[in-house]
């Protein structure tokens, strides 16, 4: 189907000096760990997000009416700052949180703090899990997608290269 436009219509310009807002104003980003850390800044950076919500579930196991985490404090906050180091030093604004969850209910508390906080995209890190056992226990990562209430984004595993790269970089920091 072709149309064609009469000759006496008139083709406004495009006002390019008025600056638009971006799309996603407010991205939620939820890291697993510190090695999720470099896919998600890439996407962040590619997605072209501008404010930046890092959210690190410290999940918490329940065993004999007792919840016990599964890691310390310490990893914990490390991860979430980390992340947001590494936010702003791509140039984001971001601020970054710790919350506790217990073991399969991450991805509810994911969908709630987008809800919350009125995230208009949210960022997953890589899947921990393969295809398999994800089909058997589950993944965090389908959860949101069945039940975010904004678009999501998956970030891809790093390569190989990519990994020997940070495995290089931590070396050298550590030698110094």
């Amino acid at each position: 189907m072709t149309s064609t436009m009469p000759v006496d219509d008139k083709v406004l310009a495009v006002d390019t000096q008025t600056p638009t807002q971006p799309i996603n104003q407010r991205v939620l980003i939820a890291v697993a760990d510190a090695s999720q850390i470099g896919p998600v800044v890439e996407l962040a950076r590619r997605a072209g997000v501008r404010e930046a919500r890092v959210l690190h579930l410290n999940l918490r196991e329940s065993y004999g009416g007792r919840r016990f985490p599964l890691e310390t404090d310490a990893a914990a906050s490390y991860a979430a700052e980390a992340a947001v180091f590494e936010l702003r030093m791509a140039g984001m604004t971001a601020s970054g949180e710790v919350r506790n969850a217990m073991i399969g209910k991450a991805a509810d508390a994911i969908t709630a703090e987008a809800a919350e906080w009125g995230a208009d995209l949210i960022i997953l890190g890589p899947p921990r899990r393969g295809e398999f056992a994800a089909r058997l226990r589950g993944s965090v990562t389908l959860h949101v997608l069945e039940h975010a209430p904004c678009p999501v984004l998956v970030a891809s595993p790093a390569s190989k290269a990519d990994s020997d790269r940070a495995a290089a970089a931590g070396h050298a920091a550590a030698v110094r």
